[in-house]
């Protein structure tokens, strides 16, 4: 019984957060575990389908790291993406918490936001370029693998974090509050199971460096927003995912240099 309200929560958590096309009862008064205690889960997902260009060791790294990047993006619709250019714009653009917040549920991207995403873009593609190369050289394809999906599991840990400590803040009706719920002993159980995945993915102290890395960027995170707009928002989430990634990429590359 128990299993099936976390796969009923996992599948939940699949159809939000990407384009996996899945037929899902929103209205099913069937018993879930909170579909966002899955999202380390769904960083599994999309780490191993967009992987796929490492299974053609003829391309250059850069080439593959291009089209990894690409795919996920893909996958999850930009999803994360979408939040950081509109948490940019906003939290940059905004004199007041209410005027940010405005900024950030209006469609149309600024030049906060464009700037934004592409920096964002390019950093990780040269930190997974940098990172595919090092590993083919030293270790292989499968360690390749296993560190891009550590990328997508360990930042999707920020993100969770902030919704634990901070409270959620939003003008009028917010789609993004009707994905976001209460966690559970049993969700915490499943974020928990996710981080001991890593370990066996990574090793112990690498696995504490990235830990220690996203706990410093989470209070630096959580007092920059707590102080811009007195909390966070679904696009303030998907800007803290975007930047964990690039942080646990530099963090591998430290470890393996």
């Amino acid at each position: 019984m128990l299993l099936d309200q976390d796969w009923q929560g996992f599948k939940r958590s699949l159809a939000t957060y990407t384009r996996i096309p899945l037929n899902i009862d929103w209205d099913s008064p069937k018993k879930h575990t909170p579909s966002v205690c899955f999202l380390p889960w769904v960083g599994v997902i999309v780490a191993m389908v967009s992987a796929w260009p490492l299974l053609f060791s003829g391309w250059s790294p850069e080439f593959q790291a291009l089209l990894m990047i690409v795919s996920a993006v893909l996958l999850t619709g930009a999803f994360h993406e979408d939040g950081l250019m509109d948490a940019a714009d906003g939290l940059v653009g905004g004199w007041t918490a209410e005027q940010r917040l405005t900024i950030m549920k209006d469609s149309r991207v600024g030049s906060y936001g464009v700037l934004a995403g592409i920096f964002c873009f390019a950093i990780k593609w040269w930190l997974l370029s940098q990172w595919i190369t090092k590993s083919l050289w030293q270790d292989g394809i499968l360690f390749v693998l296993l560190g891009w999906i550590t990328v997508h599991v360990c930042a999707r840990w920020l993100p969770l974090g902030i919704m634990t400590f901070l409270d959620y803040v939003s003008l009028g009706h917010s789609k993004a509050k009707s994905m976001i719920s209460d966690f559970t002993l049993r969700g915490y159980a499943w974020i928990a199971l996710s981080m001991l995945f890593v370990i066996v993915l990574i090793g112990v102290n690498a696995w504490f460096s990235v830990v220690l890395m996203l706990a410093v960027t989470g209070v630096c995170v959580g007092l920059y927003l707590v102080r811009r707009i007195n909390g966070y928002n679904g696009d303030t989430l998907g800007a803290s995912e975007q930047i964990a990634e690039l942080l646990v990429l530099f963090t591998l590359l430290g470890w393996q240099a």
